[in-house]
């Protein structure tokens, strides 16, 4: 019996071509001649030109391998499904709409970052508390004490970076921001809504 170790994906994307194929959506590992055989196994056949999702689970694949070689043993390090993203052409990126979009979500997100800000500055009556700072430290009462107000400034500005662990093109260290965490997360739990709802639509549980 020959073993083959075979990892598949979550997700691949197929642009413009028809057939998919086992090397499509896995990396294999195993006799040299036998990889070559089994990656090019087809799968599926894409039936129309609609820009749309398939899935393909793990039973798929080892069904078609059995029925070129039945002498092979499959074993599966990676995901129990793979979703199949078709799509018709390539995106072209636009980088004038790019451009605009992200000016526009940075605009959104600077306006409701300080009016957010400044709700919750004048709900907790933060200039009274700066002014009570300063006459503490300093022992003289001033309407306007710039000198906290300005270091909080900066010190808030400090912070968020520190803690978003971004600013422009620099990172402060080589972990992944939050940020990129909460995105991965909620690709994540997108694809397995989709694959979860191409299960239904097969009438699989």
């Amino acid at each position: 019996m020959i073993h083959i170790y075979l990892k598949t994906v979550k997700k691949a994307t197929i642009i413009s071509k028809k057939n998919v194929y086992i090397k499509d959506v896995a990396t294999m590992q195993g006799p040299k001649d036998i990889i070559e055989e089994i990656s090019k196994i087809e799968l599926m056949t894409i039936p129309d030109e609609i820009t749309r999702n398939y899935l393909i689970s793990i039973i798929d694949i080892i069904e078609e391998i059995n029925k070129k070689n039945s002498e092979v043993i499959i074993h599966n390090l990676g995901e129990n499904d793979t979703i199949i993203c078709y799509k018709k052409h390539a995106e072209k990126e636009n980088k004038l709409l790019t451009l605009l979009k992200v000016c526009f979500v940075g605009a959104v997100l600077l306006t409701g970052s300080a009016v957010a800000i400044m709700a919750f500055h004048t709900d907790t009556q933060l200039p009274e508390v700066f002014t009570k700072f300063y006459f503490m430290f300093l022992g003289s009462d001033r309407l306007q004490p710039y000198v906290i107000e300005i270091s909080y400034s900066i010190g808030l500005a400090v912070g968020i970076s520190v803690f978003f662990n971004h600013f422009s093109k620099i990172k402060f260290t080589n972990d992944p921001t939050p940020i990129e965490v909460e995105l991965k997360l909620y690709e994540n739990q997108v694809d397995d809504s989709i694959i979860e709802t191409l299960k239904e639509t097969k009438g699989e549980k």
